[in-house]
């Protein structure tokens, strides 16, 4: 077979940027945004704190889930493959549907629209060179991806050991250096837990932010079938690189917590910006914008890196078009798909007017599916039980818990990302609600180009 027309990866990540992967693509823009809207709801350090470890546990256990999964099915693809080989092919192309026109590109806009504003902030440039600067960053890392997996892969790990140090270094000054420097302007005044909501209510809107602080942990399976070894290095770098993101979130908002006062967390919507600028000044300040610039970027890699994979998969399976699943033939890159998925997420950058705009596209889109791959996760245990399944290397521990723990969750998450989604103008549809309409859409264009293939 021609090289050119070869549809199969090689393995070629190791154990050290699987894990990268996993983490650069949690940890983005969240932990430096996500506090202000946490204490929002919340007054005390405590119950802050209570927010983040729940949201980790609840990402471990979606975690461990995943783990088997992948395990089981170490291929290119990630979900789509698990909810194609548990709920068929209808399923799965909505997934890859929505992954293609909704998740992916939106995951890449919202966070290339952080990275744009930080950048542009460090480098003195107007609000009017924010989409450029974005477009410009998009089109470098695909083109850092087109050149093969070790360069994205290589990207990756960079990427996520200089934000990892500098978010250790912020930390670090906080609990060593005094509060000297005067506080910035408050546009707003905030009271911690002055949304006034209900305690348990405070509890799951709070929570919404920390999820989308963890998001990404799903990430590392898309590529599993380039992984070394994958039934030893998919459990450490999906279940390992979660548990350090906890770690590195409960830390760094101790460290919040330490220069500033609840009230003042509440208040000052670039926490970690002010954080340093407490402890070093202005320079200090510019200093996070540019931690938080590496941070976004590294996480936009992880985001081109892998999205591609799934349209790739779907495209060899025969369920998109045919060229899409062909790889570099030098390269071995998915080219066409990284290319397309590069201006679609171009156009979500164009048509956005900042992150919040955007991000509610992908969120409760992106955790209704890691609903739908859980509970793939009991359609594989009922086929091992018939005996149509090997046992898997890898069992999830106190199994079905977790898995229903995870989904009792998710199921909570979309209800109260629903409810407080503003409404689309003129119209009873929630906001949050869009993309999963899309992704419905997935289906009807299914089953036409299955009418297609027959015919």
């Amino acid at each position: 077979m021609a090289a050119s027309s070869r549809f199969e990866f090689h393995r070629q990540i190791g154990l050290y940027a699987a894990t990268a992967i996993t983490v650069g693509n949690i940890i983005g823009s969240g932990i430096f945004r996500s506090p202000h809207g946490v204490a929002q709801e919340l007054p005390t350090l405590p119950l802050v704190l209570l927010v983040w470890v729940v949201g980790g546990v609840l990402s471990i256990c979606g975690s461990l889930v995943l783990t088997e999964l992948a395990v089981r099915t170490p291929k290119t693809g990630g979900l789509y493959v698990y909810i194609r080989e548990s709920f068929g092919d209808a399923w799965a192309f909505s997934f890859g549907w929505a992954n293609l026109w909704v998740i992916k590109p939106t995951v890449i806009a919202s966070i290339t629209s952080v990275f744009a504003l930080y950048l542009c902030q460090v480098l003195g440039l107007g609000h009017g060179a924010e989409f450029g600067v974005g477009c410009a960053g998009i089109a470098v890392l695909t083109f850092i991806n087109w050149l093969g997996i070790k360069e994205g892969a290589g990207t990756q790990s960079l990427f996520t050991t200089a934000k990892l140090l500098g978010i250790l270094l912020l930390c670090v000054l906080a609990f060593v250096l005094p509060s000297v420097h005067a506080p910035g302007a408050i546009e707003t005044p905030g009271i911690a837990g002055g949304a006034g909501h209900p305690i348990m209510q405070a509890l799951a809107l709070a929570m919404i932010g920390v999820l989308f602080a963890y998001d990404g942990w799903t990430d590392s399976t898309y590529v599993a079938g380039e992984v070394k070894d994958p039934q030893r290095t998919m459990p450490i770098a999906i279940l390992g690189g979660t548990w350090l993101v906890v770690g590195v979130y409960v830390l760094t908002n101790l460290a919040y917590y330490q220069v500033l006062t609840p009230n003042e967390v509440a208040s000052y919507e670039a926490v970690g910006s002010e954080t340093v600028h407490r402890l070093l000044g202005d320079w200090g300040a510019r200093a996070l914008a540019v931690l938080v610039a590496v941070s976004t970027f590294g996480t936009t890699n992880g985001a081109i890196l892998t999205g591609p994979r799934v349209t790739q998969a779907m495209a060899a399976d025969g369920l998109l078009w045919k060229p899409l699943a062909a790889l570099h033939p030098k390269r071995e890159s998915p080219a066409l798909a990284l290319w397309i998925q590069a201006v679609l997420s171009c156009v979500w950058l164009y048509l956005a007017n900042g992150f919040e705009d955007v991000s509610g596209w992908f969120v409760t889109t992106s955790w209704f599916f890691y609903g739908v791959s859980t509970a793939a996760l009991f359609v594989m245990r009922a086929r091992e039980a018939k005996g149509l399944l090997p046992p898997a290397s890898y069992r999830t521990p106190l199994y079905p818990l977790p898995a229903i723990l995870f989904l009792v969750v998710t199921a909570v998450i979309i209800w109260s990302d629903f409810s407080s989604s503003p409404k689309f103008e003129g119209t009873w549809i929630p906001r949050a609600m869009a993309g999963l309409l899309i992704a419905g859409t997935g289906f009807p264009v299914y089953w036409l180009w299955r009418g297609r293939k027959r015919a």
